[in-house]
Formats: structure tokens, sequence, C-alpha cells
């Protein structure tokens, strides 16, 4: 029986990505049309703000299953790095879509602060905030495990979106009860606080794409010397990079050998320190290593922080 490929092993870690998203997509509309049929039904603002950050938990999910389809193409001369980011902007326009639902919400505070609603709570309304809350917190620990077992971005980022809707239904919540005990205002303080929580998740999943577009390091350089020089020949490590993302990392650094050594000595040294990062990143998508002479210590334009 064949060993599976990287490249078979990624199909199946998207395919098992893509089941997570459409399971999720299916609760997350059913929870949302719940929300907002019931908010705007009983004049709940912050039911209804609710709603709307659920429904763009929703439209994220269908973005990042377009995403994944299409970073499922293998690299070509065009994209020799692969298609991978593709997931990172399906991440990041889950952020903006974020940020819409925080616009929305705040129109529904102003609306109530206005005088333009009153709302109505009865035993329905606990019951609609009650399931959406076990909803929204078990679909985010789901896509939680499942991101951490796939190593995929978008299933945590989106993980993160769907804990603060469960968060953002406490204080819902929060202010459907104290509307029931005589404090009207308890609605338009709810609706604020859903805001507080969709801005903190926009600045997570934001700042998590951003990371990689911008080829935030990935991996801890001192670690990577340390690994290269257990080969024994290896005499020096310096300028050690890595960009990429979660699950695709590309590797570059540079090592020192005995000016003497053979060049077909050298490459044996390369292909054993190739697989023992493998053996320890397993995360590893590429490794370049550049192999310099000891004597002189050739740092070339290495910029003097990271040599």
């Amino acid at each position: 029986m064949s060993t599976p490929t990287r490249r078979d092993q990624q199909q199946a870690h998207h395919s098992a990505v893509r089941r997570v998203l459409l399971v999720t997509l299916g609760v997350h509309l059913l929870i949302s049309a719940l929300k907002l049929g019931f908010g705007y039904h009983a004049n709940i603002v912050s039911l209804q703000a609710d709603g709307f950050h659920t429904l763009f938990d929703a439209l994220s999910n269908i973005i990042g299953l377009v995403a994944l389809g299409l970073a499922l193409q293998p690299p070509d001369p065009e994209h020799p790095y692969g298609h991978q980011k593709l997931e990172v902007a399906a991440s990041l326009s889950i952020g903006i879509m974020i940020l819409l639902g925080l616009l929305e919400v705040g129109r529904g505070v102003w609306r109530a602060a206005v005088g333009e609603t009153e709302p109505i709570i009865s035993a329905a309304a606990f019951a609609v905030i009650g399931v959406a809350i076990a909803s929204s917190f078990l679909i985010s620990w789901y896509e939680r495990r499942a991101g951490e077992k796939y190593n995929s971005m978008i299933l945590k980022s989106d993980a993160d979106h769907t804990l603060s809707d469960g968060l953002a239904g406490l204080a819902v919540l929060g202010g459907m009860i104290l509307i029931a005990v005589g404090f009207p205002a308890g609605d338009i303080f709810a609706a604020l606080a859903v805001m507080i929580f969709i801005g903190m998740t926009a600045y997570r999943v934001l700042r998590t794409g951003m990371d990689v577009v911008v080829d935030a390091s990935l991996l801890d350089a001192e670690t990577i010397c340390q690994i290269a020089e257990e080969v024994d020949e290896v005499l020096s490590c310096h300028y050690v990079r890595s960009r990429g993302m979660p699950g695709s990392v590309h590797l570059d650094l540079h090592i020192t050998l005995a000016p003497e050594m053979r060049l077909s000595e050298a490459g044996e040294v390369m292909l054993e320190i190739k697989a023992l990062l493998r053996e320890r990143f397993p995360e590893i998508e590429d490794v370049l290593i550049q192999i310099e002479p000891h004597k002189p210590v050739h740092y070339e334009d290495v910029p003097d922080n990271l040599v």
C-alpha cells in the first residue's frame, strides 16, 4: 500500500474542512433566521443585531468554501508557491464581514436610543436566545477542534467569530432580563456589548490574516539554527527566515561548511538538515538552504539584526 503524498494529505484536510464549513453554514443560517425573525417580531434590537452577526457568520462560511476550492489548485508557473494564501484572503474577508456587522448593530442601537422601537419580552424570546447561545458555543468548539486538527486558519478564524456570537448572545440575554425587570434601556446596553464583541473579533481575525500577508515569521530562528547545527559538519547557521501560513511554511536559512568540503558531501549535509527540519516541523512546505564557506563567513547583505 503506497504512502499518501503531502498533496494527498492536503486534499484530505481540505475535504474535512469543507465538511465542517457546510455543517456550520447550515446551523448559522438556521440560527440567524430564528434571531432575525423573532427579533423584528418582538422589536428586540439587540436580538436583531445578533441575528445579523450570525448571518455574517454564514456568509463567511460561504467565502471559506469558495476559497478552499481555489486553494486546492496545484502550483503552476504563475503561482509557484501554490494557492494556499487564498484561504488567508477568505479569512480577511471574514474580518471585513464582521466590521459590516458592527455597522449594522450601530444602526440598530441608534434606532432604539431615539425611541423608534419598544421591545416585547416573553418566554419565547428567552427560549430563542437560549437555543442560539448553546448553538454558538457548540459550533465554536466544533470548529476550533477541527481547526487545530487540520491546522486550518479559516476554521480557527470562524471559530473565533462564532464564539463572539455566543458571548454576544449572553449580552442579549442580560439585556432581556433587564427589560423584564423594568429597565427598558437594557436592550441598548446589550446591543452596545454586542458591538464590543464584534469589534474584538474583527481585530483578532484581521490581525491574524495581515500577519500572513506581511510575511510575519512563523518559526523561531534560534530553534532552526539549533536543529541545523545538530549536523556535525555545519559550522554555523544564520539569516533564518520563515513565511507562509500555518500548515504551509516556507523556510530559508544559510549555513557555513568547511571550505574544502566536496560539493557532493555538502549536498548530503543539506539533505540531512532538511530531513531533521521536516521531522521537527511537519508544517514545512519547502526549505531553501544556502551553503557558504566558513572562512570567511559570507554575510553578503544580510541585515545586522538577522545575522
